[in-house]
């Protein structure tokens, strides 16, 4: 792996690698592998058998393959006069694919005047190979220099960013986020093509979701950035500005390290820690919560689901103990509303593990039904409250459970 410093941006790259991580590159490639794959298969052992016109002589083939290769050369020239960068790797790869198609359509030649000679064949696949790694070169070097270009937009975007967050005046701050606006929504262009082309689809979800952050974090910037200069000596206001800056910052590495092809497994997008880990905490309980009942097993899921519910409550507790809740009897009633939920968990639970009835696994679901409301309302302990009154109704439907079953 080599790294590339440049006054802008730092590239990490290995220039001798070939591996194809974007469809475009596969799908420019397919065709001269294809072309070439038929040549080294063909020969003229005498008439063929097959309906006229789907067969061909190995001259045609050998001239459809020094065609294509002349069209890589084109593209690969106009591509290395237009490049700010990598410009001499792609002009040495130019020539390499221009040494090795020569190379092909000599051997080539020869093969197609003899193609029952097994030297002239071998000296062709030889020649084949060669000039496929060339061409293969030549569209990696093409497509990391596009990855070049998002990473130019991305530290635009990074140091636009920082003047957001820096802006020292309400009027400067407009001013920033003005000109922040278009090139968040320029990175979001490309950073959506490159993910389309993308090959790994987990790389494909990593820059889904860096993508996702961003979006949803810029415009929280600029407010949480104008509530600190408005109140400049709150410190939940500033707490709440730096808690959306590392999650941007967070998003724009994503970004970087997919493009490059840098896996990012313990990256925190996605992870909720916080004033989100409430929210996350639900989130991961709905998607636990929805099992085959006829296939379940306690040693396998009850583990699982019991962390779930403790997530759930830290959760609560945490936004309870939040200093947005202020005020003494607010945050008495959420601490104390906050394990309630707990209990009610853990008995519905328990009547999960010992009643396997479609009834009960409505009373689930209805719950899971609930749970988005919860994000709709802004008052902290009415939330908790919600949630109480959710399972209280399902305590109702045990009961109506337990009635029939009698």
């Amino acid at each position: 792996m080599t790294a590339i410093n440049t006054p802008n941006i730092n590239f990490k790259w290995d220039p001798k690698s070939l591996e194809i991580r974007t469809l475009a590159v596969e799908r420019l490639l397919e065709p001269l592998v294809t072309q070439v794959t038929t040549l080294v298969n063909s020969s003229n052992k005498g008439p063929s058998n097959k309906k006229k016109g789907r067969s061909k002589k190995a001259h045609v083939l050998a001239a459809s393959v020094e065609s294509a290769t002349q069209n890589f050369l084109e593209k690969g020239e106009k591509i290395a006069k237009e490049s700010q960068f990598l410009k001499e790797e792609l002009t040495a790869a130019v020539e390499d694919v221009r040494k090795q198609g020569n190379s092909m359509r000599q051997a080539s030649g020869e093969f197609a005047e003899d193609p029952c000679s097994s030297v002239k064949r071998g000296n062709m696949v030889r020649a084949a190979r060669a000039l496929l790694s060339a061409v293969t070169h030549l569209l990696v070097l093409a497509d990391m220099s596009d990855v070049y270009l998002l990473l130019l937009q991305l530290k635009l975007v990074e140091e636009n960013l920082a003047k957001v967050r820096n802006a020292g005046t309400e009027q400067d701050l407009g001013i920033q986020y003005k000109a922040l606006k278009p090139e968040v929504d320029k990175l979001n262009m490309m950073a959506a093509k490159r993910q389309q082309e993308l090959k790994d689809v987990h790389h494909k979800e990593q820059m889904a979701a860096a993508r996702g952050v961003l979006q949803r974090n810029v415009p929280l910037l600029y407010t949480a950035s104008r509530a600190c200069l408005q109140h400049p000596d709150v410190a939940a206001y500033k707490a709440n500005r730096e808690l959306i800056y590392k999650q941007v910052q967070q998003a724009v590495s994503g970004i970087s390290n997919t493009a490059q092809g840098i896996s990012t497994e313990d990256s925190s997008l996605g992870q909720h820690t916080g004033p989100g880990e409430l929210a996350g905490a639900l989130n991961n309980f709905d998607k636990q919560i929805i099992v085959d009942p006829l296939n379940f097993s306690e040693e396998r899921f009850r583990p699982s689901l019991e962390e779930r519910l403790e997530s759930i409550i830290s959760g609560a507790a945490l936004m309870a103990d939040s200093s947005c809740t202020s005020r003494g009897d607010a945050k008495r009633r959420s601490w104390v509303e906050s394990a309630t939920p707990s209990s009610r968990l853990q008995d519905l639970l328990s009547e999960y593990m010992g009643n396997v009835c479609t009834l009960l696994l409505f009373i689930f679901l209805f719950c899971l039904y609930f749970i988005p409301h919860f994000f709709l309302h802004n008052h902290s302990t009415f939330k908790l409250q919600f949630i109480c009154n959710t399972f209280s109704y399902a305590d109702h439907v045990k009961f109506k459970v337990r009635q029939r079953s009698t």
